[in-house]
């Protein structure tokens, strides 16, 4: 009986001292840890890009510019807490726009290239305007686009297409040829319209048939319809002209 209880202890025993021993990390140690992963941090090329381009605006007149990497992958480590980083050797081509140079922190350093291309904004439609709609402020925004790609011939101030039409359907986001607008058409040809003519103390008013189209402050062709007689107006509305000849023309039969 003795025996088979040493046996027993025994076996106890051996299974303890096999079991894995787990320690627990010291205090001190985890907060060296954190404390390393929280010394540091690092920056891409949102940050870096900026920096770039305002070195380059400083040698360009202030010209704003579009920073383009080539396959610029790494991130540079830089003390935490602060943006602490430059830039050396930079080097740039005004005419190319072709860049390079060297982003070095206090802990580590990146070689970096690219292109600085100058940029400025045109005005283009927010969304698709149909033939004939009259173009408002609300259907316009600024867009940034590489300079002298759109020159004569592109539409570059804000107010040029306000109270504009397209001739055709134009898309949102594209920039706008001057041929692509004009005024909005205030009468059609063959359609009715009031002629006015005035004098010092006297106004008349007929109907006449515009012989043509015409936009506010176009000079076209009226047939009066009295006379029989085709009159130059100006058009100074919808369906309204203001009539250049004197008042006994209109006024004649």
């Amino acid at each position: 009986m003795a025996s088979l209880r040493t046996l027993l202890l025994a076996g106890i025993a051996c299974t303890t001292l096999a079991a894995p021993v787990v320690f627990a990390q010291p205090a001190a140690a985890q907060t060296q840890v954190a404390s390393a992963t929280a010394a540091t941090r690092f920056i891409g090329e949102r940050e870096i890009s900026r920096r770039i381009a305002d070195m380059v605006k400083q040698r360009n007149g202030g010209r704003p510019v579009e920073i383009n990497f080539h396959g610029m992958g790494n991130e540079l480590e830089v003390p935490a807490g602060t943006a602490a980083f430059q830039i050396d050797e930079f080097s740039y081509d005004s005419r190319s726009g072709r860049f390079y140079g060297t982003v070095a922190s206090a802990t580590a350093s990146i070689k970096v290239s690219g292109r600085a291309q100058v940029v400025e904004a045109i005005p283009v439609l927010k969304g698709r305007i149909t033939a004939g709609q009259v173009i408002t402020r609300n259907d316009v925004e600024w867009l940034q686009v590489p300079a002298n790609r759109y020159g004569a011939g592109f539409i570059d101030r804000f107010d040029d297409l306000i109270g504009q039409t397209p001739r055709r359907p134009l898309a949102a986001g594209m920039p706008i040829r001057t041929s692509d607008i004009g005024k909005p058409e205030a009468i059609a040809k063959n359609s009715l319209v009031t002629m006015v003519a005035q004098a010092p103390g006297l106004t008349i008013t007929t109907t006449g048939r515009a012989m043509e189209s015409g936009s506010i402050g176009d000079v076209v062709q009226v047939l009066n319809m009295q006379s029989k007689r085709a009159i130059q107006a100006t058009v100074t509305g919808m369906n309204l002209v203001q009539v250049i000849t004197a008042p006994n023309i209109i006024a004649s039969n």
